[in-house]
């Protein structure tokens, strides 16, 4: 972390280790984090270098990665604080050993599928009030058309893409909060993948065999990862 020690490695039993770091109370102390809190630039610096760690260590058995922030007055109450756990983290550390998260996220953009309407009947009518009136009705109906009958394929395609992936996974989770709040561009499908180390190309293989076919469809996929298993390592998996 900024202004902390070099990173270290503490065995609190065999083949369970902590990864920590020294930071001066001055600078993470009770008041400086409340203070810090209110600048998120801050914050940013903070959470990056926290990623960074963490993800350094991605090639381990099984990552379980505490949260920003989780601080402990010695060495010894760290440890203290992990054998006190130790039946849970046990069983966490079991459900993610060799497993690595990839996100995925599918986006639909009404904004451009109206404006495609729009260009499809920008030409000028013939002359006459009747072949004008038919272009305005057939373009008022293809603008229902892109939030009726489009919006609905392209939700009905985010549930059976994430249904697809799931049956490579070990585990998933949709963040259904994130897709309703998303503003603007449509946000269809926002969901993590617990995916074994090794099946991660199989995984990739049929997201991209998924994702050509969504493209011609005016939808757009991201993958994202590998990431530590940040979603698979509450009490319940994808229900925690």
């Amino acid at each position: 972390m900024p202004g902390g020690g070099d990173v270290r490695a503490i065995e609190v039993e065999k083949g369970v280790w902590l990864i920590v770091s020294t930071v001066p109370a001055s600078e993470y102390g009770e008041a400086a984090v409340e203070r810090g809190l209110q600048n998120m630039e801050w914050v940013g610096r903070l959470a990056l270098a926290h990623e960074a760690i963490i993800e350094r260590f991605l090639s381990a058995r099984a990552v379980l990665p505490m949260q920003l922030f989780t601080m402990f007055t010695s060495d010894e109450r760290a440890v203290e604080n992990v054998t006190g756990n130790r039946a849970r983290i046990l069983k966490i550390l079991a459900r993610v050993e060799r497993q690595v998260e990839w996100g995925v996220r599918l986006t639909w953009d009404e904004q451009a599928a109206r404006d495609a309407v729009e260009r499809k009947h920008a030409s000028p009518p013939a002359r006459g009030h009747t072949s004008a009136g038919i272009n305005y009705l057939a373009r008022k109906r293809d603008l229902l058309d892109v939030n009726r009958t489009q919006l609905t394929a392209a939700r009905a395609e985010a549930g059976r893409l994430y249904r697809a992936l799931s049956r490579k996974a070990t585990d998933a989770v949709r963040r259904t909060a994130t897709e309703k709040a998303a503003p603007g561009s449509r946000l269809l499908l926002d969901a993590a993948f617990l995916v074994p180390a090794g099946g991660a190309a199989a995984f990739r293989a049929a997201l991209k065999e998924s994702g050509r076919a969504l493209a011609r469809q005016g939808l757009a996929v991201a993958l994202t990862g590998p990431w530590p298993p940040y979603n698979f390592i509450g009490p319940r998996g994808k229900r925690a």
